[in-house]
């Protein structure tokens, strides 16, 4: 990429009592192959050493600005940050999550194809343990353009480390949600976000797992049901504008409420569970009888179909695989994806320089 195209792009970390993991998120935005960052840590109130940690990482890395505002939640945060940013484009990431040293770079190349490099770009994930250990990973879609409608469906960009964003069209679009917060309903604010920058731009796919998305327990995502209140609120008014999407909007809250019954099922999270069951029961009721229906019936026509493969001697099928990025194995770390890659090179001084 020649100089001339070189836009700066504005890293923003909302941080809320993230001592435990903020450095480490930092190293993996210092060590991005393209240089050319601000990184704005928005402190949100925290109380513990979050601040200070920040602070003495900028003196490393003088591309780090360090802010602060009293706590009122990720969305303030994040907006915080993009209204002081200088970069055309934004790099949301979570005081957890990590990114792999090419993800701006490859972002940026898919992006700047667009005209006057208006669009999004977007990735897949590995999701991640406290200790960054590879526990599973995101779907990996293949849409691109217009994903306004597929995005209604499923939410595949799946969280709020991923994008590259135009800062103007994030302005235009009114920021981050922060009154799902006042509201009790914390959670789909990037969700929010994307749908309204997919009505009008176009998105391009980088298909790899460049994202580290963490899950812990008592994190954002972990709250199931406090989720999917927040999905409730996002999808109205889009049923309300779009009427004809309304039973694909309904079956996908019904998805996210199975996935996040699921998940709270596999992590052993009674308290989700009574909560879960007894809201999806009254809610869905029809739905759950069919969707169990499917379920039972797809089981027994895979058993079906592996028992008369072995009887006629035939190899399992193998997956049908679409791209070349390396599938996350479980139990790795994420570190280990880019373990062979150089170091990023040169004194920090010499980049801010270029960069400002």
């Amino acid at each position: 990429m020649n100089a001339a195209a070189r836009p700066l792009v504005t890293v923003v970390i909302p941080a809320y009592n993230a001592e435990k993991t903020l450095v480490e998120t930092l190293r993996s935005v210092s060590d991005q192959s393209y240089d050319k960052l601000e990184i704005l840590v928005v402190d949100d109130g925290s109380r513990d050493r979050t601040f200070d940690l920040a602070r003495d990482y900028g003196l490393s890395d003088a591309r780090v600005r360090v802010l602060s505002q009293h706590n009122g939640g990720v969305a303030r945060a994040r907006n915080h940050g993009v209204r002081e940013a200088r970069g055309l484009y934004i790099a949301p990431v979570d005081a957890d999550d990590v990114w792999h040293p090419n993800k701006i770079e490859r972002q940026l190349e898919a992006v700047l194809k667009f005209p006057g490099g208006n669009g999004v770009a977007y990735n897949w994930y590995a999701a991640i343990d406290e200790n960054g250990i590879i526990f599973g990973h995101s779907r990996p879609v293949m849409h691109q353009g217009n994903i306004f409608e597929p995005l209604l469906r499923e939410n595949f960009i799946g969280n709020g480390s991923t994008p590259l964003m135009p800062r103007a069209e994030i302005l235009r679009c009114g920021g981050y949600d922060a009154g799902l917060r006042d509201s009790g309903a914390e959670g789909c604010e990037d969700l929010k976000l994307y749908l309204a920058l997919a009505e009008t731009l176009p998105f391009a796919l980088i298909p790899d797992f460049l994202t580290g998305y963490r899950f812990t327990r008592g994190n954002m995502s972990s709250n199931a049901y406090r989720m999917l209140q927040s999905y409730a609120l996002v999808m109205a008014p889009i049923a309300d504008r779009y009427p004809h999407l309304a039973r694909d909007i309904e079956a996908s809250q019904f998805n996210t409420a199975c996935w996040y019954f699921k998940k709270a099922f596999h992590d052993g999270d009674h308290a989700q569970l009574q909560k879960l069951a007894p809201m999806m029961a009254r809610k869905y009721p029809s739905r759950l009888i069919v969707h169990g229906l499917r379920q039972s019936w797809r089981q027994v026509k895979r058993q079906g179909i592996r028992i008369a493969k072995r009887v006629l001697g035939k190899p399992p099928t193998q997956p049908k695989i679409r791209f070349t990025a390396a599938i996350p194995q479980v139990g790795a770390a994420f570190s280990d994806r880019f373990a062979g890659l150089p170091a990023t090179t040169g004194p920090i001084s010499s980049r801010v320089a270029e960069n400002e």
